[in-house]
């Protein structure tokens, strides 16, 4: 198949400036070489859009030249076979020749009626467009209120806490092949930080040259989408998600009893308790998202009038999307990405703000395991134990029992009587060995948790029966198997004496504890020179913690570079660009000469910005905001601040280091009178959009002052000897626009450096040496 060039000119909403131009030619390239790209273009140049009309104009004239080249290599086949035919001479060497063109004839015919074939589905979609207005369904507002509630959510059935796969043996299951009958076309997954870049990102596309003729989807957790009102309620993630799958269960009745008056034996009976789980909606919100170009809030409105669930209906739009914008996580991480039902291979990855991406990768598969959580975990598995033993095949049983003593050991570890605040680090290979949990095969204990969703049974019965899940039994227990059991017992009795001796103070039980001690099992299974794990310690066992820190994040992206046709990687600053070549592709496995770079200058004339760098107050005291002297410098930044806001029109956003120093500015200055209205952006990401939204009506409304903003800044630290990097921080200082009136002024209050003696900082500059 010849190579694409890139074209000599875009599909762009006005004329593309000269950087732009050459942003959308090499990303272009990139994408039909196969290749790896660093893509580096300031703020304010575009980027988005260059990204979104170049990626979909590759993926049009892919799509046309694939058609195309099949149909021609199927005439010029049957040419050849025909003329084959008519030819005589050496008829064995001719039959041969014959026998290999039809194998290939016929495979290219059966790609070509798969192309047909989803040809034909697509353009049963375009044909459906053309018949509904788009008013249909995203221009209508209504309230949640107003649709009707599904209240039928009792957890009556014993079957939600036992079911068979912990009754039987668990059974191999085959693994998800692609179905090879299907045509799957390429994909374009674009990634990013927060659902306000996605959000952005669905904007661009819609005012792009393409907004009415690709099909976008966007991905979300249930957090996001849920419109059950009995589900949404429950705020936690994982309780969303606990309560989503739990109404999903077959529920189970007892049949009638016969004429001998026996009863049957109990069935199953499908029956989804939640009403906004109907196929025949979710298919008719799935063909919606595919009509037209939607963001998440719209979705969300369009699954209330249609009564179907958004969450379900956009997995299922995935698999006929052109362009998938998805979080970090749901690409990055391997079991989210299963989870969804994402297929990599021979797809484009471009994820934007990337100039965080080692660390993200880092705080995905970092996890940690509280006190409280192990202490319940521990204590619900007993008593789960206790009241289903005699129900358990053996197999399992011996699962749950090495399950219960390897949460009794974590749980000793935190035990230990320690006055000293300072924090323990080992290898995993070291950690294991402390904590005597070396002799156990955690990948089939892994397996086996996921296999028999034993955290989801746990979750139910501490539902069903809250008494016997979180509280301890004396029980006496009499008869000879009582007696024999009791013997195995001992060996671990002193250790389970002193694990329920004292509870946690806490009344809060956590929310399904076991899937964080799942989650750092798992963490245990990593390669020894990946992680560490670091022991939290504190005066007060309750604070205790277990954490896991990936250190090396690279081995989690080797799937990505392996499987994607191309992956680039965009931000407005991504120096040091060797960072990305060395330890995200070529550590992953990538050939040196696959990577591409590309960098641009910003659009900006220099004399249209005047940057400013103060190194005194309005005193002359010298402005020093290191952490042992920047709270002194509150009056500094108050007075700063007043001079600024009476003669700077519109917008002034405030970036400040950490949270706790905007706070501490906060209180020095919450009486004093800017003659603007202050925001500040919350420690929550559910609060952003309406502090932004809030901010810029200030901003517009008539006769207005302006507006101050106080955010956090991202931590960025670079060590070149080490070549290590570490990004963390604000929601509001990166991937956002602050157009106009809305940032006439930028401050940055201090530099936001990380602090170099924390531990998890120390051993990642430790392991790059």
């Amino acid at each position: 198949m010849s190579l694409l060039h890139a074209p000599d000119s875009f599909d762009f909403p006005f004329k593309p400036y000269q950087i732009q131009h050459e942003f959308m030619t090499k990303l272009y390239e990139v994408i039909e070489s196969k290749s790896l790209g660093v893509f580096e273009s300031p703020t304010g140049t575009g980027k988005s859009l260059s990204i979104i009309c170049a990626a979909i104009r590759w993926l049009k004239d892919h799509n046309e030249r694939e058609r195309r080249v099949v149909t021609e290599e199927i005439g010029l086949l049957e040419s050849k076979k025909e003329e084959l035919d008519k030819e005589v001479g050496d008829w064995i060497k001719a039959q041969a020749e014959g026998v290999e063109i039809t194998r290939k004839l016929n495979l290219l015919k059966l790609t070509n009626n798969r192309i047909v074939e989803y040809d034909k589905k697509i353009q049963t979609l375009s044909d459906k467009k053309k018949q509904i207005k788009k008013s249909k369904y995203i221009k209508t507002k209504i309230d949640l209120a107003e649709v009707e509630e599904n209240t039928n959510v009792s957890q009556d059935d014993e079957d939600l806490v036992l079911d068979d796969a912990l009754k039987n043996n668990i059974k191999e299951e085959s693994s998800d092949e692609e179905d090879e009958n299907k045509y799957k076309p390429v994909q374009v997954f674009i990634c990013s930080r927060t659902h306000s870049q996605l959000s952005q990102f669905v904007g661009e596309i819609v005012k792009s040259p393409f907004g009415d003729s690709v099909r976008v989807v966007t991905l979300s957790s249930r957090q996001n989408f849920c419109i059950n009102p009995d589900v949404y309620k429950l705020k936690s993630l994982t309780l969303i998600n606990e309560k989503c799958l739990d109404m999903q269960q077959s529920k189970a009745k007892v049949k009638k009893a016969d004429e001998d008056g026996k009863v049957t034996k109990r069935s199953k009976v499908t029956s989804c308790k939640c009403g906004y789980y109907k196929q025949q909606n979710i298919e008719e919100l799935r063909d919606s998202i595919l009509l037209q170009v939607q963001d998440i809030e719209e979705l969300v409105n369009t699954s209330k009038i249609i009564k179907a669930c958004p969450y379900y209906a956009s997995r299922k739009a995935a698999e006929d999307a052109e362009v998938v914008l998805v979080p970090y996580n749901t690409i990055l991480h391997k079991s989210t990405r299963h989870a969804n039902g994402i297929k990599l291979k021979n797809n484009i990855i471009i994820i934007d703000e990337a100039h965080n991406l080692l660390e993200a990768i880092s705080q995905m598969y970092s996890t940690e395991v509280t006190y409280s959580q192990l202490y319940h975990s521990l204590q619900q598995l007993k008593n789960y134990k206790a009241k289903y033993s005699t129900r358990f095949s053996a197999p399992n049983l011996l699962c749950i029992n090495q399950l219960i003593f390897i949460v009794s050991k974590l749980l000793d570890v935190l035990e230990k009587d320690t006055k000293k605040n300072e924090n323990d680090i080992y290898s995993i290979g070291n950690f294991v060995l402390a904590a005597e949990i070396d002799n156990y095969n955690m990948f089939k204990l892994i397996k086996f948790c996921k296999d028999s969703k034993i955290a989801h049974k746990l979750h139910g019965f501490s539902v069903k029966y809250p008494q016997e899940a979180n509280e301890v039994k004396k029980e006496v227990k009499k008869g000879i198997k009582n007696f024999l059991s009791s013997i195995e017992r001992k060996k671990n009795a002193e250790q389970s004496t002193t694990i329920l001796k004292e509870e946690p103070k806490s009344d809060t039980i956590p929310a399904n504890p076991l899937l964080s001690v799942m989650s750092f099992l798992e963490s245990l299974t990593y390669s020894y020179d990946d992680g560490r794990i670091m022991i939290v310690n504190s005066s007060d066992k309750n604070h205790r913690r277990l954490q896991f820190l990936l250190l090396n994040p690279t081995e989690n992206f080797k799937d990505i570079v392996k499987e994607a046709r191309a992956i680039i990687v965009a931000g407005g600053t991504m120096k040091p660009i060797d960072e990305f070549r060395n330890r995200l592709f070529i550590n992953a496995g990538a050939n040196p000469g696959r990577v591409m770079e590309f960098a641009c200058d910003h659009i900006i004339p220099a004399e249209n910005i005047l940057p400013i760098i103060f190194t005194k107050g309005s005193s002359h005291e010298t402005l020093l905001f290191n952490y042992e002297n920047r709270f002194s410098m509150g009056n500094t930044i108050k007075s700063f601040l007043i001079q600024a806001s009476k003669v700077i029109p519109g917008g002034i956003v405030v970036f400040f280091p950490s949270y706790k120093y905007e706070n501490w500015i906060w209180q020095q200055i919450k009486d004093v009178d800017f003659g603007r209205t202050v925001f500040r952006e919350p420690q929550k990401s559910s609060g952003v959009d309406q502090v932004l939204e809030y901010y810029a009506k200030a901003i517009r409304k008539p006769n207005s002052t302006g507006a101050l903003l106080f955010s956090v800044s991202t931590v960025c630290v670079y060590n070149s000897l080490q070549n290590y990097k570490h990004v963390s921080g604000g929601k509001l200082s990166e991937g956002l626009n602050f157009s106009d009136d809305l940032g006439r002024c930028v401050i940055v209050v201090g530099m936001p450096y990380a602090n170099i003696y924390a531990a998890d900082l120390k051993e990642k500059n430790d392991l790059s040496r």
